[in-house]
């Protein structure tokens, strides 16, 4: 009785958990605690946008991070050790 009981809760939440899918064109809702924006500041702008990109680096500069500590740079020519993978047991 009680198993029987159980599915059919199981299923019936199941089916309202699907019933709450949006569906058609998913649009912002307005915001609660202010005005909403006017059409003007809703419209796409086509325009391109200037990337602010820093400073070239030699190849001889380092990088950081924001620790401090050095990132070390990718060698393209070196080859990457995968002979040891092979060697992992699974769990």
């Amino acid at each position: 009785m009680r198993r029987p009981t159980k599915l059919i809760f199981a299923l019936s939440a199941c089916a309202m958990m699907a019933a709450c899918g949006i569906r058609g064109d998913l649009e912002r809702p307005p915001p609660i605690f202010s005005d909403p924006p006017d059409e003007e500041a809703m419209t796409p702008v086509a325009s391109p946008v200037e990337l602010a990109l820093g400073p070239e680096k030699g190849s001889d500069e380092a990088y950081y991070n924001e620790l401090g500590g050095e990132i070390p740079k990718p060698d393209p020519a070196a080859d990457v050790g995968e002979g040891g993978l092979g060697d992992i047991e699974p769990g």
